[in-house]
Formats: structure tokens, C-alpha cells, sequence
């Protein structure tokens, strides 16, 4: 290979060689001529350290010119490059660098990012001055020596190149075993490359693009292909679709090589037809996805469905796929395959003889026929000089007596509308031996049909043995570097899913200390309802339905929500499985009698975020953390609702600076509000006075028309002016209360809630409601606060489009969960709405769900997430939920996952 590039540096040295694109989109580009000085200097300067022909140089690089460079050296050098993938963890590529030496290889030099950039800064520095210490002379501001010196071990190497020497090492990705050493020689990695430039129709007016990484076959292989080929390519330091078909528009690119996953978010990124520019679009890297072939084939772009591996140089059988591609691929010249053992429709093991294919594994034994055939692992047919590739024989298995191909099960899921993705496998079944699930991925902008639907829709394709018994959806397949799904890392997934095995509910009632008076009555008691999930290991999630024993509140009651959960929550959970309680929102959103029952489906998805939790060793706080992160970066799909408009400039909110949540795995901590009913002046202050004293951010004050109101707001405010109040009005105010309102309104109070009383028909026209609390915004001093108007997340979404409305008090039992609350918080800072928690007289289970939310970006303002005993004689949870030292303490040490606590049974009890 290095006679081929030295002849086209020779004959173009200005030509250029090397587009390079950093993660930045910045582009530097290198001529012929500057790659092959670097390359030759770094080759013997890598010699005069010690590195000698034969030895290794381990690689851990992006792509880019180092990498290009150092490829290059090994063939001046005759070295070989030890090929490290970037994304193992630290440890594993140790143990790869390990294993070489263990192997008789000596690794004479390990080359990451950061040694890669000073060896080419000083191979720059040296070529530019000419200094440069030799071991046998020293050369000082000699430039056109060092030139020499390099010129002329570049002529020899080329002249005395070997082609048989070992060129490079790369390691298997381990999926199904021990990843397995594979060295590969020049005059296999070339003969490849000319047998793919022909089958490509790849000549001297053609260019590469390279966005798979160079520590990968596929991706090194692009390199090869260039060089032998006399031809110019584009590296991507980072693939980037958008920068990707910008330089298709504006170079002369011909060729790239992706797979799946990279064509897809191409032809989501394609909005000027730039894919109809490429000559050949090679997709590789596992079995075809019918449903990317199809939309490919639709936009009638030149793509190629391409069959090779590791052990065979890359790419060994390509075809043209167009409408009626039937998955026949054919054999690039000089390779030849046989079918040993085939099935009466003539599938069987694939062997394969050919250039590219290498000698055998360094660390194993590589399967042969007895006439030397490598075995490559797959089920395939022989059509004339086509093969059809079918399956790994590694990945069948047998379920009920019947042979499970997996691969044939994921193409009819990925036919499915909305599922971009599909990995399936099987898992260990008393009656079946095994049976097949499914995880799969969403296509960009859709949403996945329920498991359910899925296989309603698959009824008439696969049998009833192949019928997936559980299908979860995930918001990413793991994948590899070159995007092929990692097996290992989705059996670790499907390790840790929520597979519930029962659902329990527990009726308690709880004495309130003192009667509590609001605008709607006086409560003595709370009853509750509480729901355990219990998984196929015994753990064991908490939740609690908020929901009242009368419609005093909202029409939604207990005994209505003890019913959903039991008819058709419970059957739904303990009948499929998910990898994130998401899921479980997303479901409810489909079944109308859940969907009509935010509350009871709110009580359900509670549990599933504590099991996970407890499944996973992960805080509730963190958890969900990391999925308002999730959704914050999914940028406006998500939620998917339009028309919300900015906030109206003339609503000022009068929020005080308070303290933010603070984070000590697995603990958090978070300032907390109290609510006090409405009472006397003198009894009010006491209150206040302790709660202050006990650390409370905000007191939210009850309140309603002719019962002293006014004269307890001013009194509170003037013996705690720095304190944060707030009002609740719980919908009391009349017209004929106007005035009244109006003073409460104009002292200093941070906002009120739903000051206006509705008759029921109103209630039953949202939209109505907001435009009078619009109009009374503008009428009043402080901001109005929706709650009791907002009944579900529905009408939350409806509130934002009122730009006047910018204050709402999030209860998740309302909203349906914690699910549907963070993207209706996203959804509400994102149009400068504040959002605060507020609870509903709960137990520490509910508590603790408001309390996490405050973990979360701008959601900090202390909610109704104070001490329960502040309402009940006692908490519920070991440990009980309190608010000490100015704080709520979420996850103590002896409480690590999930909510951070259990049931007090003997308290129940």
C-alpha cells in the first residue's frame, strides 16, 4: 500500500490528500506531500525511540490526522498498529494492551489523543526548523537535511515494503465471547480495498468521505481505499449530519460509508436532497433495516447493503438495493463462499476464501472447513454468486422445539410504523426452553405503539412462537463505536427493567391533629391510598394516590382510582415490561379509562420510579435529574404541544432570592414551605413564628372572603417582613368579594392561588376560566397561581397559552405523574412561567416526590414540602419525613435508592 502512496506524493505532492473536520466543523487541510513528510518522520522518529519493525504502536485515537499519519508510519516503519477502540473504559483497553503482550506482541509505544498531538506538533516543528537530535548526529537549523533524512527513509521503506508483514491488529467487540485478536496484513487490507473500489465503481474522480472511526475495519478501511485508489478523502473527527451533507453540497464527494443509525439521522437531517449527490451511500455494520432501505429507496439515493467483518478486511459482498431488493448480495471478485450444512431452503453456516480473509485469530481458534474455509459465524443461502445473509447461527435459539432466528423477528418489528430499531433475543422460559423480547427504538419524531399494538400488528407475520413475549421500548439502543447495537450493554438493560409481578393497594386513614380549616371546609381526616409493586426479585416500590374520599376537591375519588388501578393499571404493569417508567406514561396516555385517571396512574408510576430506584441503587432525585436532562435536550418535540406564547411583561413575580437544593450523593436537600388554615391572627403568628424558627423558606396562608384575612396577611407581614408568603384562596372570591381581594392582592405576597369562585359549568369550560383570570391579572398587584383550575396535565398545556398566567402550582398526582410533570415543567420555563410544588395534606411517601423536584433546574422555590407531622401525629415512612435544621433531607445514607424509605408496618399496622 505505501508504493501506491508514495507514487501518487511523488507525482502530486501538492495535491491534496486530507480534509480534516474537527468536532468544532473547523477544517485544516494537508497535501500529499505534508502527509508523507509527517508520516515518515514519525516513523523514524518512532524508530530512533526504540520501536522496531515488527513491534506494535497501540492506538487510542479519534479519527483525524494523527491517526492517518501513524498509519502511514507503520508502513514506512513496518510496525504494526495495535487498533484500540475509544469507547472501552480505561480498564478494558488496558486489558487489551495487556493481552498483546501476552501474545508474544511487544507494544513498543501506546499513542492517545494527547501524545498523538505533541508528536505531530513536534514532527511539525522539526520539518518547519530542521532541528532535530538524532542518536548518531545532531542536525541545528538544517532544514533541507531533516527534508533529506525523511525523503529518503520514505524512497527506501516504500522500495523495501512488505506486504505480507502484519499491518494491523484489531480486536472483535466481544458481544458474543471473549473479543477475539484479529491481525490483518497490508496485501489483505489492499486486495480488499481494490475488490471494493471496483464493486463501488470508486476511481480516480471519486472522493470518501470517512465518518466511521479508523479503529474500526470498516472505518480503516476508507483510508485504504483512498490511497489505493490515488484519491483525495473528508475525515470527521465527530459525525455530524448536518456538516456531513453541507460538504456533499459543496465538495466533490462521491462515497461514504455509514451504518444504520448514521443513514437514519442522515435522512432525517436531509432537507435539500443532498443524498441524491452521492455516487454510493455503503451501509454496513449489521443486517439491513428494512424500514431505513425503504425510506432510502423512496428518496431513490445510491445506496449499497453491504455484507464483511472484521476477519475479512471489511466488505466482501455489496449489492445495489433498489424497489424489490431481496437481500441477495454479491461476492466482490476473488471471494468465494459455501453453505456448509443447509436446510431444505438451502441456509446454513456461511464459509468463506477470499483476499481479504485473514489467517486466524491470535487468541483463538478460528472455525474452518476442512478445506480452509473460515466459518464465519452466519446463516446464509448461495444464490449463483449471491449470498443472503440470514442470522448469526451464535444468535438462534431454539423455543418450543422451533428455530428462532432474532434477526428476522427485529426485521418485521422495524416494519412497524414508528420503530426505527429492533434487538432481540431470547431469555431462559420453564415451559418454552426460551423465548423471544424485544427492546426497541423510536423513529426520530414518532411515537412507538404500545407492546400490545405491536404485536397485534405482528400477528399475521410471526408465529406464535416468535411472537416476542415482552417488547420495551428505550430511548437509545446502546451502541458500539460504528453504531452496531452492543449486545452486552442491552442484556445489561434488560437486567435491570421493571418486570412487576404484583400489585398491592393498602387503604389507610389519618386523623389530622387539629381540624383544618379552608375555603372549602373543615377536614378531620385523610384518607389515602397506597400502592406497592413487587418485581420478579422481590423489591418493592412505593406510591401514594393523592386523591380525595369526596369530589370535595376534584371529581376524581379514591374508591373511582382504587378501582382503575385494580381493572386495569395492575394488568397492564404485571403483563409487559419496561426498561424506564416513562413507558408507563406514555401507556396510560393511550387507555382511556387510565388516561381519565391521572390520579390513580400518578399512584402507579410513584411505585415504578421507587423500584427502579431500588433496582438500579439510584435516588429518586438523581433519576429524575437525569431525565429532565433527557427531555431538556430533546429540544422542542418534547413535550409536543404548539401555540404557547411568552409571558405577559406586565405580570411581575415577586419570587425572593431562596437558598437552591443542595446534592451529597445519594443525599439532597431542599427548602421547604408550610400551609396554615386559616385561623386567628394570634394563633396564625405562633404558627409562623415556629416555622420560621425551624428554618421555613415560604408560608402559604389560607384564605376567604369576610374571615379576617386581610388583617392576618398584614399582621404576618409586618412581625416577618423577609419571609416569602403566599395565598390560597381555594377558589372562594366572588364578585361581590372584589375589594377584599384587591387589598389582599396589594400587599406584599409572592402570589395567590385561584382567587376566583366558578359555578360548575364554568369548571367544565377551562378555557373560560383562564380568560377571566387573564382578565383579573390585570387587575390586580400580585400574580395569580393556578391550581384547583387545572385538573390535568390538558389543561396545564391549555393555561400556557394564556400569556397573563404564569404561576402554577405542580401536583403530579394531577398531572399523572412524574413523568408528565417534568415535561410540563420544561414546557412552562421554557415560555418564563414559574412552576412550584404543592402538595395535597400527603404522607412522606408523596413528600418525598414533591421534595425531589426541587433537585431539579429552576424548580427551586420551596413547595409544600414540609414536615408531615405539621398535619398528621406521625409520618408513615421509616425514616418519617421531616423538615430539621432549615432543611428536607432526601436520601439518607441508610436509605440510598429510590424514594429513601419503607412503610412503618407496626404504625399501620
Amino acid at each position: 500500500m505505501i508504493e501506491l502512496f508514495e507514487r501518487t506524493a511523488r507525482i502530486a505532492p501538492a495535491k491534496d490528500f486530507l480534509t480534516f473536520v474537527d468536532a468544532s466543523r473547523h477544517k485544516e487541510i494537508f497535501s500529499y506531500r505534508r502527509v508523507r513528510m509527517l508520516s515518515a518522520f514519525l516513523a523514524f522518529h518512532l524508530q530512533e525511540k526504540g520501536v522496531q519493525p515488527g513491534d506494535a504502536v497501540a492506538v487510542d485515537l479519534p479519527n483525524g490526522p494523527a491517526f492517518v499519519c501513524l498509519a502511514l508510519a507503520a508502513a514506512y516503519g513496518g510496525f504494526t498498529l495495535a487498533c484500540i477502540n475509544q469507547r472501552l473504559t480505561p480498564l478494558e483497553k488496558k486489558a487489551r494492551v495487556h493481552e498483546l503482550g501476552a501474545l508474544g506482541v511487544r507494544v513498543a509505544a501506546m499513542v492517545d489523543s494527547t501524545r498523538a498531538a505533541q508528536m505531530l506538533s513536534f514532527a511539525e516543528k522539526a520539518l518547519a526548523t530542521g532541528n532535530y537530535q538524532l542518536s548518531h548526529r545532531a542536525i541545528m537549523g538544517e532544514k533541507q537535511d531533516v527534508h533529506d533524512d525523511a525523503i529518503h527513509f520514505a524512497e527506501r521503506a516504500a522500495h523495501l515494503f512488505d506486504k505480507d508483514a502484519r499491518a494491523i491488529i484489531m480486536f472483535t467487540s466481544g458481544t458474543t465471547g471473549r473479543p477475539k485478536a484479529v491481525p490483518l496484513t497490508w496485501r489483505m487490507l489492499e486486495t480488499a480495498a481494490h475488490a471494493a473500489n471496483q464493486a463501488l465503481d470508486f476511481g480516480r474522480g471519486s472522493q470518501w468521505q470517512a465518518v466511521l472511526p479508523f479503529f474500526h475495519i470498516g472505518g480503516f478501511q476508507v483510508l485504504v481505499r483512498s490511497i489505493c485508489a490515488g484519491t483525495p478523502l473528508v475525515v470527521y473527527q465527530k459525525f455530524d449530519p448536518a456538516q456531513v451533507l453541507r460538504d456533499v453540497r459543496q465538495c466533490r464527494i462521491s462515497h461514504v460509508s455509514v451504518v444504520d443509525k448514521m443513514l437514519q439521522d442522515l435522512l432525517d437531517a436531509d432537507k435539500e436532497d443532498a443524498l441524491s449527490r452521492y455516487q454510493c451511500i455503503l451501509l454496513g455494520g449489521a443486517a439491513p433495516n428494512q424500514a431505513t432501505l425503504q425510506r432510502a429507496c423512496q428518496r431513490g439515493i445510491a445506496l449499497y447493503a453491504s455484507y464483511g467483518m472484521t476477519e475479512t478486511s471489511s466488505l466482501m459482498a455489496a449489492s445495489r438495493v433498489r424497489s424489490g431488493f431481496d437481500g441477495n448480495l454479491q461476492l466482490l471478485q476473488g471471494y468465494v463462499a459455501r453453505i456448509v450444512d443447509p436446510d431444505p431452503m438451502g441456509f446454513g453456516a456461511l464459509a468463506v476464501q477470499g483476499p481479504g480473509v485473514f489467517d486466524g485469530y491470535m487468541n483463538a481458534r478460528a472455525p474452518r472447513t476442512v478445506d480452509g474455509f473460515f466459518l464465519t459465524g452466519d446463516v446464509a443461502a448461495l444464490r449463483g454468486q449471491k449470498i443472503h445473509v440470514r442470522e448469526r447461527t451464535v444468535d438462534m435459539f431454539v423455543s418450543g422445539g422451533e428455530n428462532i432466528y432474532p434477526a428476522e423477528v427485529a426485521r418485521a418489528l422495524q416494519g412497524l410504523l414508528g420503530v426505527a430499531e429492533a434487538h432481540v433475543f431470547g431469555i431462559r422460559d420453564e415451559k418454552w426452553g426460551r423465548r423471544p423480547v424485544a427492546l426497541v427504538e423510536a423513529q426520530a419524531g414518532r411515537q412507538l405503539p404500545t407492546p400490545w399494538e405491536m404485536r397485534s400488528k405482528l400477528a399475521s407475520v410471526l408465529s406464535r412462537v416468535a411472537m416476542p413475549q415482552y417488547i420495551a421500548a428505550v430511548d437509545q439502543l446502546p451502541r458500539q463505536g460504528i453504531g452496531k447495537i452492543d449486545r452486552r450493554a442491552a442484556g445489561q438493560l434488560w437486567q435491570s427493567r421493571l418486570q412487576v409481578k404484583d400489585v398491592r393497594l393498602r387503604s389507610v386513614r389519618i386523623p389530622f391533629k387539629h381540624p383544618f380549616r379552608t375555603a372549602k371546609g373543615v377536614l378531620k381526616y385523610r384518607d389515602l391510598l397506597l400502592v406497592e409493586v413487587e418485581d420478579h426479585q422481590g423489591r418493592v416500590g412505593l406510591g401514594e394516590c393523592n386523591a380525595f374520599s369526596t369530589p370535595w376537591y376534584l371529581p376524581e375519588i379514591i374508591s373511582h382510582d382504587q378501582r382503575i388501578i385494580r381493572e386495569v393499571l395492575a394488568p397492564m404493569v404485571t403483563s409487559e415490561v419496561m426498561v424506564h417508567p416513562r413507558e408507563f406514561s406514555r401507556w396510560c396516555a393511550t387507555v382511556p379509562a387510565a388516561a381519565g385517571a391521572p390520579m390513580a396512574c400518578a399512584a402507579v408510576e410513584e411505585a415504578l420510579w421507587d423500584l427502579q430506584g431500588k433496582i438500579t441503587g439510584t435516588p429518586l432525585w438523581a433519576a429524575m435529574k437525569a431525565e429532565h436532562q433527557r427531555l431538556g435536550a430533546a429540544g422542542a418535540s418534547l413535550p409536543s404541544r404548539a401555540n404557547l406564547q411568552p409571558g405577559h411583561e406586565g405580570t411581575v413575580l415577586r419570587i425572593p432570592r431562596v437558598a437552591g437544593a443542595l446534592t451529597d450523593y445519594p443525599s439532597a436537600y431542599v427548602g421547604a414551605g408550610a400551609v396554615l388554615g386559616i385561623s386567628s391572627v394570634e394563633d396564625t403568628l405562633l404558627k409562623v413564628r415556629l416555622l420560621v424558627e425551624e428554618g421555613c423558606k415560604r408560608v402559604k396562608l389560607k384564605v376567604a372572603p369576610r374571615s379576617g384575612a386581610l388583617t392576618v396577611v398584614q399582621a404576618v407581614h409586618a412581625q416577618f417582613p423577609q419571609l416569602m408568603v403566599t395565598l390560597d384562596a381555594n377558589q372562594s372570591f366572588s364578585a361581590a368579594d372584589m375589594g377584599e381581594l384587591l387589598a389582599l392582592c396589594a400587599l406584599p405576597v409572592a402570589w395567590i392561588e385561584e382567587p376566583l369562585a366558578f359555578a360548575d359549568r364554568q369548571k367544565e369550560n377551562p378555557a373560560e376560566m383562564y380568560r377571566q383570570l387573564s382578565a383579573l391579572q390585570q387587575q390586580i398587584g400580585c400574580p395569580v397561581c393556578l391550581d384547583e383550575s387545572v385538573t390535568c396535565a390538558a389543561d396545564g398545556y391549555l393555561a400556557l397559552r394564556f400569556p397573563q398566567l404564569r404561576v402554577f402550582a405542580l401536583k403530579p398526582g394531577k398531572f399523572g405523574g412524574i413523568q408528565s410533570s417534568l415535561e410540563f415543567a420544561i414546557a412552562a420555563q421554557r415560555v418564563g412561567a414559574l412552576v412550584w410544588m404543592s402538595g395535597m395534606y400527603d404522607t412522606g411517601v408523596s413528600r418525598r416526590v414533591l421534595a425531589a423536584f426541587e433537585v431539579l433546574p429552576g424548580l427551586g422555590t420551596p413547595g409544600d414540602v414540609g414536615s408531615v407531622t405539621q398535619f398528621f401525629p406521625a409520618d408513615i415512612t421509616i425514616p418519617p419525613y421531616e423538615f430539621s435544621g432549615s432543611r428536607v433531607t432526601l436520601n439518607p445514607p441508610d436509605y440510598p435508592a429510590g424514594l429513601g424509605c419503607v412503610l412503618n408496618e407496626e404504625l399501620l399496622g
